[in-house]
């Protein structure tokens, strides 16, 4: 169906995303944002979608290759429908030199139309 609203099909897409990491480890964190924006291919439509994130994270914290970071953003949506907000906060830390564990907390603010969510989750990553 070409250019139905609530679809994302027959869309020319554009992302724009971008990083800095310092030197050194320290009190300035690296930086990662990006945005996407996506529109109808020739339907008369203006049913664009949105998103973005930004995000910051400090190497070398409390311990040598532990990692404390968050980021901010928004999942994406069309422009007549109200957007959420995410966030993420984490904590990434080595057990071993072949295992670290990343405890992290998240939540969905909806705008006020349904429940907020928030949630954690604990990755453990083995490398061999």
């Amino acid at each position: 169906a070409i250019g139905t609203t609530g679809t994302t099909a027959d869309r020319h897409g554009f992302s724009l995303s971008g990083g800095w990491k310092p030197a050194e480890a320290g009190l300035i964190p690296s930086i990662s944002t990006g945005w996407s924006y996506a529109n109808p291919v020739d339907d008369g439509s203006d049913d664009t979608i949105n998103s973005w994130y930004a995000g910051l994270e400090w190497s070398d914290v409390f311990v040598a290759g532990n990692s404390f970071g968050g980021a901010v953003g928004s999942a994406p949506h069309f422009n007549d429908e109200k957007s959420n907000t995410m966030w993420e906060l984490f904590y990434s830390f080595s057990v071993t030199d072949n295992i670290t564990v990343t405890p992290s907390i998240f939540g969905i603010d909806e705008g006020g139309e349904t429940d907020d969510m928030f949630g954690g989750i604990v990755k453990t990553t083995f490398t061999f």
